[in-house]
């Protein structure tokens, strides 16, 4: 199973070097980025429906003298996962977008 993973990565490294190198590595790019915006957009209600209850458990654990840093690690965890889900969809759009725009230059292509 990992030869066949390994193999898998390879592969696609070696079709995202290629597309690089011909000069098509704008469109790949875009892909990635937009395909990678798709999935935090249908995946944000979930991370904010399991962050909010582990946000309030958190604070919940927090208020025991004994348990502060277990609290604390659950607060911070689920803040970071609602700060993700809020501004990770918008930066993803954005980058989709100047990449479309200024994709081709990037990745040497022609303008």
């Amino acid at each position: 199973m990992k030869e066949l993973r390994t193999f898998v990565v390879g592969l696609v490294v070696l079709v995202v070097i290629v597309n690089v190198l011909t000069g098509q590595g704008g469109a790949v790019a875009v892909f990635v980025i937009a395909l990678l915006a798709s999935i935090a957009t249908h995946l944000q209600a979930v991370m904010v429906a399991v962050a909010l209850p582990v946000l309030f458990l958190g604070g919940l654990i927090y208020v025991s003298p004994w348990h502060r840093d277990t609290g604390m690690r659950l607060m911070t965890g689920a803040l970071a996962v609602l700060v993700v889900a809020s501004v990770g969809p918008l930066f993803l759009g954005w980058l989709d977008g100047q990449l479309a725009t200024y994709g081709q230059r990037l990745f040497g292509g022609r303008p």
